[in-house]
């Protein structure tokens, strides 16, 4: 983007200057906006000129890995220190006293703050 600025001030005035001198020269308007319409199109081709010039990041394509469709999918390694890593076989079966105690405590804090409130 850089440059764009002065290249844009250049470009408007030059349709400007186009324009006010197709007038001052005392054309018909018909006439001054073919001129300013020839030099509109004068600056899209420069614009696109520019457009052109100016490096674009070329687009890579990866090609993705072959998977073999018989392959199994690979499972997760269990973590050193949790041999039931990523769930425990039981997950999800019922709920746990562990869960039903972390219930119990969020239930107490709610009654508490609505008989608070």
């Amino acid at each position: 983007m850089r440059g764009f600025a002065p290249r844009f001030a250049l470009e408007a005035g030059f349709l400007i200057l186009l324009g006010v001198g197709a007038g001052y020269a005392d054309l018909r308007p018909g006439a001054i906006v073919a001129i300013v319409g020839c030099g509109w199109l004068l600056v899209a081709l420069v614009e696109l000129a520019v457009w052109r010039a100016q490096a674009h990041p070329a687009v890579v394509q990866v090609p993705a890995p072959d998977v073999a469709e018989d392959a199994p999918a690979a499972e997760p390694e269990p973590a050193a220190d949790d041999p039931d890593y990523p769930l425990r076989p039981d997950a999800g079966d019922a709920p746990s006293e562990e869960v039903e105690a972390y219930t119990r405590v969020i239930g107490a804090g709610s009654d508490e703050d609505a008989a608070a409130g």
